[in-house]
């Protein structure tokens, strides 16, 4: 049996080495996993104002499936943007949402059209879809006021 919340670990430690290598900034997890009320998401860098508030989903399955157009109440990713969207917006931070699945590569949604990357957009969230690592590579992201 998989211990969902030990594999949700494993993907926020993977994301949070993925975005120090990429950025050079000592992201860490959040502590108490979001449960304190000034500091919402997965992911942040201590001491400083994060422009971005960071969530990670590690599932068994993609998320990225034609259910995203009929199921729109239950389908993972619906769920996750929607709510990652209320918790930036409450901390006045853009929303930041990195998933992956099984055996899968790391992919990002974010709420602004990457410029240099290809990706998905799904219009009903009005968000954009793009493999992680590619993404942090040519866009050249600011995750806290001042870098």
């Amino acid at each position: 049996m998989v211990d969902s919340r030990a594999k949700g670990a494993r993907g926020e430690y993977l994301v949070r080495d993925l975005l120090r290598e990429s950025t050079n900034l000592q992201f860490e997890r959040v502590p108490m996993s979001g449960a304190l009320e000034y500091l919402k998401g997965d992911l942040y860098v201590p001491n400083e104002k994060n422009l971005y508030c960071i969530e990670v989903k590690n599932y068994a399955e993609t998320p990225l499936t034609d259910k995203i157009l009929t199921q729109k109440k239950t389908n993972n990713l619906s769920r996750w943007w929607k709510k990652i969207v209320q918790q930036a917006k409450s901390g006045n931070q853009q929303p930041l949402l990195f998933f992956k699945y099984n055996r899968s590569k790391i992919y990002v949604t974010i709420g602004t059209q990457p410029k240099n990357t290809e990706y998905i957009y799904i219009s009903d969230l009005d968000c954009y879809v793009s493999l992680a690592e590619t993404w942090l590579n040519n866009e050249k992201i600011r995750f806290i006021n001042g870098t």
